[in-house]
């Protein structure tokens, strides 16, 4: 008996570690990390949202009859939107939270040189 439990215990083990990639030992390297898909994730943002944007501009302005403006307009934001994407993940900035601690570590720093100590 004790050497089914055994046994079971490995089997367990086995079908864990095939389920959740982040238990294996092994690291396999043609396999995508969290920060691959973030930016793979960015660069259809950027992409994506410009095209949207201009699509959606192309509309109202056929819809209201104005030419390129609203298209114009549009696209332009949607460009500023992706590249504001970009640089919230290069600068690890998710949620504005992550912003205001942004915000503040610049004033621990110099908090810190005034009082001779070394920032958090």
């Amino acid at each position: 008996m004790p050497h089914d439990i055994s046994d079971l215990q490995k089997r367990i083990a086995a079908l864990k570690e095939d389920t959740n990639p982040s238990l294996k030992t092994e690291s396999s390297e043609n396999a995508e990390t969290p920060e691959d898909k973030q930016g793979l994730g960015a660069a259809y943002e950027l992409i994506m949202t410009p095209l949207v944007c201009g699509g959606i501009g192309v509309g109202l302005d056929h819809l209201f009859s104005t030419g390129h403006v609203f298209f114009l307009t549009l696209a332009l934001l949607g460009v500023c939107a992706g590249f504001w994407r970009i640089y919230r993940l290069s600068r690890n900035i998710q949620t504005p939270l992550d912003l205001k601690r942004l915000q503040d570590t610049p004033k621990q720093g110099r908090k810190a040189q005034i009082l001779g100590d070394k920032p958090e």
